[in-house]
């Protein structure tokens, strides 16, 4: 079983119609070696391959599907790697986005569903009996996730502001499709008002059925850090790979740092002995290959440790925000460490 290659990003990033949301989302699909997506609150209408591919990469634009915003409310897209899976029998409703996902490698099928709850009372009741719904059309093996804007229990939130009733029915659909509420760790709660005396609750969630979670008997669930939500980023691997070699990649933010640029050309252009071509070019690209590793070892590596710094304040900052208000020192550094991702 390849349970390793499932690595689900599950993120409401408050609107794709911005480039620089588009890029948070992409850096983050990078940076957590996705193989699954699911976006709520894309506030798109439209979808194309052009924009999966920029934003999600490449290899996933033979397999997606979404539900359309209306206007710039709503909107879910869910996509996977061409690499590792298919996906199939997709199937909508007003705030639920269902299908199969296949495992290439050993042709297991299990069902996923991507949703954004509503925010009123009224449309949040009907958004519980509409996911009850949908034990007709899903497989034994079914993962629901997403931004429900409903919490399970009373200390999902962090004051006394909670509607039990809506509490009641939520865990009565849970309990009658027959799921479990996935462990999450990291973070006790996903969304944060980011006020002086904050609202924080734990709205986006993740369940599975029993058969789920024997195919993934070591999945492991986790909050992230992000910049440019109020809500938290969650990562659900399906099985928590070993450390894993890093090899060569370029980057295009390269392209407007310093130094790039002279390195490429004093590497490319140094004298060649050999005559043949092909042999010519190889020599090049390899020459160019070695010498921008060690521009990069150089130059770039203290850049990505300020950036790992500044997730690992901010992920410290949310966490703190859990038990104590902030300071306003400590607002002020989370902000500007934001403005270094």
């Amino acid at each position: 079983m390849s349970q390793k290659n499932v690595n689900i990003f599950n993120w409401n990033p408050r609107g794709l119609n911005n480039k620089a949301r588009r890029d948070a989302v992409r850096d983050l699909i990078r940076d957590t070696h996705a193989t699954i997506v699911c976006l709520q609150e894309t506030k798109l209408d439209l979808v194309d391959d052009a924009l999966i591919s920029a934003t999600l990469g490449p290899s996933f634009t033979a397999n997606y599907a979404f539900l359309p915003s209306i206007g710039t409310s709503g909107g879910i897209i869910l996509s996977v790697s061409d690499a590792f899976f298919t996906l199939s029998d997709v199937h909508v409703t007003a705030n639920t986005l269902s299908a199969s996902i296949t495992m290439l490698s050993e042709g297991t099928t299990w069902s996923i569903t991507c949703v954004y709850g509503p925010q009123g009372e009224s449309e949040k009741l009907m958004f519980i009996e509409e996911l009850k719904g949908l034990k007709a059309i899903i497989q034994d093996a079914w993962l629901l996730l997403g931004d429900f804007n409903l919490i399970t229990k009373a200390s999902d939130k962090n004051n006394l502001n909670i509607n039990r009733r809506l509490i009641g029915k939520f865990r009565a659909a849970r309990d009658f499709l027959v799921l479990k509420d996935m462990r999450m760790d990291g973070r006790r709660f996903t969304w944060s008002n980011a006020q002086a005396d904050p609202v924080l609750t734990k709205i986006d969630h993740v369940f599975c059925t029993a058969e789920w979670d024997s195919l993934f008997p070591d999945a492991y669930l986790q909050a992230i850090t992000s910049a440019c939500s109020d809500h938290a980023p969650l990562l659900l691997q399906g099985s928590v790979a070993s450390a894993r070699k890093h090899s060569f990649k370029f980057e295009e933010f390269w392209l407007r740092m310093q130094g790039f640029k002279e390195t490429v050309a004093e590497a490319w252009n140094k004298n060649i002995s050999a005559t043949d071509p092909i042999r010519r070019v190889h020599i090049k690209l390899a020459r160019t290959a070695k010498a921008l590793k060690r521009w990069q070892r150089q130059c770039i590596g203290d850049l990505r440790i300020q950036i790992a710094t500044a997730k690992e304040i901010i992920l410290r900052m949310d966490q703190a925000e859990e038990a104590r208000p902030l300071s306003d020192e400590e607002r002020a550094l989370r902000w500007l460490d934001y403005g270094n991702i």
